[in-house]
């Protein structure tokens, strides 16, 4: 049976703090393994880049849930479709703090200047946005789990 996996950007209200986003997480990964989803956090320079994946009707009306959520705003869709198997099966919810060049190299983007035009690329062309899933896999160190 086909997985459903969006991904999708957004900028923080305000500069989050370690605490703050232990927080998310921490809710995120109780509220996903009630509900069968798994996926990636990603915070760089005030933006949120986050991967979710399950049952599509339950990853849409989460994605509900999250798009009304006032500490953030500016969120955008840069990926969805069915896909054979989940990038993070085992994580309710991984996470990653690269700095905006990591992101726009594990995007393919070398001559990226900013953090929007990584987003921007990744909106475009949805391959940018499989690359840094790609890019994840090749370094699961890049993720932090706890």
């Amino acid at each position: 049976m086909a997985e459903y996996q969006m991904v999708y950007s957004s900028l923080a209200g305000k500069k989050m703090l370690k605490s703050d986003l232990y927080i998310i997480l921490r809710q995120a990964r109780h509220n996903n393994k009630i509900s069968g989803v798994t996926g990636l956090l990603v915070y760089t320079d005030r933006h949120f880049f986050q991967v979710l994946e399950g049952n599509k009707e339950v990853v849409s009306v989460l994605f509900e849930k999250i798009s009304s959520d006032k500490r953030h705003s500016n969120i955008r869709i840069l990926y969805e479709s069915e896909v054979d198997g989940r990038s993070f099966p085992n994580w309710e919810m991984a996470y990653a703090t690269p700095s905006a060049r990591e992101l726009a190299n594990w995007a393919g983007l070398k001559n990226a200047t900013t953090l929007e035009d990584t987003l921007n690329s990744m909106e475009s062309e949805n391959s940018r946005v499989t690359a840094v899933l790609s890019n994840l896999h090749k370094n699961p160190s890049l993720i932090l789990t706890q």
